[in-house]
């Protein structure tokens, strides 16, 4: 073992070095002009993978980006409403917008995906969970998803990595901005404004909103407020200063429901606030190197109140107070092109978290704190069609064990329209502070293709095979050993006519390696064999019209004492720009969600999804 290692490291260390050597004897070469987007292999995007941008055909991971524009033309409320959208993730249960959910990606759970905005860790501490419900889609640029261990560049990112960009000021105005306004069933309603600009070196982004709602199911009303603050400042030195904050704070119920083995009709509320802020220096140190430095600060604070109904009456069985605060710093350097690049950095976070129940006198369940530290180095080397990719990172992780990840991955652009990728990647996920249990590891290998070779479509498909190792259910916590493997299948066709389709599928069996069964669906483990979406599209600019039929369907494969339903979910998206030829237009947009009525969840006594509701609202940019 330690002699696969040692060589290992070593392998990763020279391709480093000599990545580094060809780099500095390279001619600084301008970037290849290749836009963000994996819609096709003419049309791509820069990713941020690894800490530095790269065109999405020299990235070796699945990678799946989405716009700003994508976000709007779903009428999305919160993160979760996106990612039920996206190939390979699959929510629990979608419910009132701003609930909360559990997901999946390709069967890893939520505790084992970092979730990122601005580079800021959304991730509570205490469970390891980020709630896409709980952040909302205003202020985000794109959003880049990786899907399987990315440790190597982000840490504790075991099964991928979501991270969410933020947007920019606008460089060309001194203001500019959106109000909008919604809604719906159950007095469903969201507000939203955006004010942003540039004045000389000075620029900004603001924007605030309110999402509402009485309930679409029992005792799920929600309040959710939330704030986003950006400003940014051009130094003499050529390098930008720039200076962040948010704030959300959300009151919803959770559920309301008979629950049959306890024979008790349960409700649940819960209250959260969340605020983060950050200060991050991009100098420019020469041609093709450039010096990034942030900190950055964080607080969580929450109360989940568990209780029942007794003759009318709710009885508070438990109340959970959950505290959690961080800060930490990160530098690192970048050095070179879209051809030859290296990223090396150092992190540190000092954490603390407190869990006690204020309904007993009891000490406090957790009440620790701990500081993690992370070195590592990202890079690649691409000579003719042929891109290498190597990484390495050394954590130390404060709640267990040391541990190092590797990376190594390489792009073959066959044609100009078709490219193969692969990597072999070592990676860790935290546990839960509130166990004693060590790291879960995981190693993996993924394969695929991208090609829009056939006219008017576009093809991508990944082959992923797991290994992990102390894995960490949700629940009543356990360990297992997994073996995860499947393929994941994407299709789009070129729009005609304004019309478009989309596609995707994906497989996955994820077996117990110990007793050799199959993993099933359960209050532990949500790993469903099959998801495919669906997606309908029509843009026609001269009309001001776009819109959208999304479709979702999961086999859960659940056990037998789990009460989970999988019908096919439909949701219809429309907009209208009133007067498309004028830059200052109101665009009316209208929304159809579970047009079906199906039922798609993991636990149909508690958390069954929305019947079908409606909404419908204005917005209107200057």
């Amino acid at each position: 073992m330690f002699l696969r290692r040692y060589i290992l490291l070593h392998l990763c260390l020279v391709l480093l070095a000599v990545l580094s050597a060809f780099g500095a004897a390279a001619p600084a070469l301008a970037a290849e002009e290749e836009v963000l987007s994996s819609l096709g292999l003419g049309d791509e995007t820069e990713v941020s993978t690894s800490h530095f941008p790269r065109p999405a055909s020299k990235v070796a991971e699945n990678v799946t980006v989405i716009t700003a524009e994508e976000i709007e033309r779903l009428n999305a409320h919160t993160l979760a409403d996106v990612l039920q959208a996206v190939s390979g993730i699959q929510l629990d249960y979608l419910r009132t917008p701003g609930s909360f959910s559990y997901f999946n990606i390709q069967g890893a759970l939520n505790t084992t995906v970092l979730v990122l905005i601005d580079g800021v860790r959304q991730n509570d501490y205490q469970f390891n969970m980020a709630e896409p419900g709980a952040i909302p889609v205003q202020q985000i640029e794109r959003i880049e998803i990786i899907k399987g261990a990315a440790s190597t560049a982000w840490g504790p990112a075991l099964g991928g990595v979501i991270n969410i960009i933020t947007k920019e000021p606008n460089p060309e105005r001194v203001a500019s901005g959106m109000v909008s306004g919604s809604v719906g069933d159950r007095f469903t309603a969201d507000s939203r404004a955006e004010l942003n600009g540039t004045v000389d070196q000075f620029g900004y982004y603001l924007t605030a909103g309110n999402l509402r709602s009485d309930g679409l199911l029992p005792n799920n009303r929600v309040n959710f407020n939330n704030l986003y603050a950006k400003f940014s400042y051009l130094l003499p030195t050529k390098g930008t200063l720039t200076v962040g904050y948010s704030y959300m704070g959300v009151r919803r119920g959770m559920d309301e429901g008979y629950i049959a083995s306890w024979d008790i009709v349960a409700h649940d509320t819960d209250d959260l606030r969340r605020q983060y802020g950050f200060l991050k220096l991009d100098q420019p140190l020469g041609e093709r190197l450039k010096l990034e430095v942030e900190g950055f600060l964080t607080d969580r604070f929450g109360v989940s109140v568990w209780g029942h109904i007794d003759n009318g009456t709710v009885v508070n069985d438990n109340e959970i107070e959950v505290r959690d605060r961080s800060r930490g710093v990160n530098a690192r350097l970048n050095w070179g092109d879209s051809r030859q690049n290296l990223v090396t950095g150092l992190e540190y976070v000092h954490a603390e978290g407190r869990n006690r129940d204020l309904a007993t006198t009891d000490p406090p369940i957790f009440d620790r704190n701990w500081d993690r530290w992370a070195l590592y180095a990202n890079g690649s080397y691409s000579v003719g069609p042929l891109t290498l990719l190597p990484g390495i990172r050394i954590d130390h992780t404060g709640l267990s064990s040391e541990y190092f990840s590797y990376t190594i991955g390489a792009t073959w652009r066959l044609t100009e329209n078709s490219l193969l990728r692969a990597y072999g990647s070592q990676g860790y996920g935290l546990p839960s502070p509130l166990s004693a249990h060590g790291l879960m590891k995981v190693r993996t290998v993924q394969a695929g293709f991208e090609s829009s070779e056939i006219p008017y479509l576009w093809l991508k498909g990944t082959y992923f095979h797991n290994w992990l190792r102390d894995m960490e259910s949700i629940g009543e916590q356990v360990l297992q050993n997994q073996t995860r493997q499947g393929v994941e299948l994407e299709a789009r066709t070129v729009p005609l006519y304004g019309l478009s389709l989309s596609s995707g599928y994906t497989y996955s069996y994820v077996r117990d390696t110990d007793s050799g069964e199959r993993v099933k669906t359960s209050s532990n483990w949500s790993v469903p064999p099959h998801l495919l979406k669906l997606g309908l599209n029509y843009d026609n600019s001269g009309l001001g019209l776009r819109g959208s039929l999304t479709g979702n369907y999961v086999d859960w494969n659940a056990s037998a004492t789990t009460l989970a339903a999988a019908s096919m979910i439909w949701d219809l998206h429309l907009n209208w720009k009133v007067l498309p030829q004028r830059e200052l237009s109101p665009e009316l947009f209208f929304s159809a969600r579970n047009l079906f009525d199906g039922v798609q969840t993991t636990d149909t006594e508690l958390f069954k999804n929305t019947p079908r509701w409606f909404e419908g609202g204005v917005r209107f940019k200057f």
